[in-house]
């Protein structure tokens, strides 16, 4: 493994999971644009219990993702830290993707757009979590002989 193909594989599951919701998204909201209301319905419980969905889910990927890097910065070589990073990664991308995918399917039970806006904004802030090189290394916080490892791009990790 390279740091290259390391992001590249990175890059491709993220892209799998953001290209697969706003597929889904887009087809539901094509199929039920007649039925299309946006509505705030005091009576409807699951529009008030999923947006405590969204915000609990987004704050357990920043506090479960947090832990996981503070485990794969105690390790000292690199060929093992960034399987625990790609792990954080993906698990942080399903605990947005999963309340996004929910929205989806809540908004084709009740044809109410709120669910689809809420679902919207995950997918937004999960297209902005794209793995980049800068941003492994910074996560990581690399320095040292790591980052000189890290920084050599095409060189298989030893």
């Amino acid at each position: 493994m390279t740091p290259n193909s390391f992001i590249k594989t990175l890059t491709v599951i993220h892209f799998a999971l953001v290209a697969g919701l706003t597929l889904f998204a887009g087809v539901i909201l094509y199929l039920d644009r007649d039925k299309l209301n946006f509505a705030f319905d005091t009576e409807d419980t699951l529009l008030l219990i999923f947006p405590i969905i969204a915000i609990s889910a987004l704050s357990a990927s920043k506090i479960v993702v947090k832990q996981l890097l503070e485990k794969a910065k105690k390790t000292e070589d690199l060929k093992k830290m960034l399987p625990q990073y790609q792990t954080a990664c993906i698990v942080k991308y399903v605990l947005i993707e999963g309340p996004a995918m929910f929205g989806i399917i809540f908004f084709m039970i009740t044809s109410n757009a709120a669910f689809v806006a809420i679902s919207g904004a995950l997918i937004a802030f999960l297209m902005l979590q794209r793995p980049t090189k800068s941003k492994v290394e910074q996560e990581l916080e690399l320095h040292g002989e790591l980052r000189n490892q890290f920084m050599r791009y095409d060189e298989v990790i030893e």
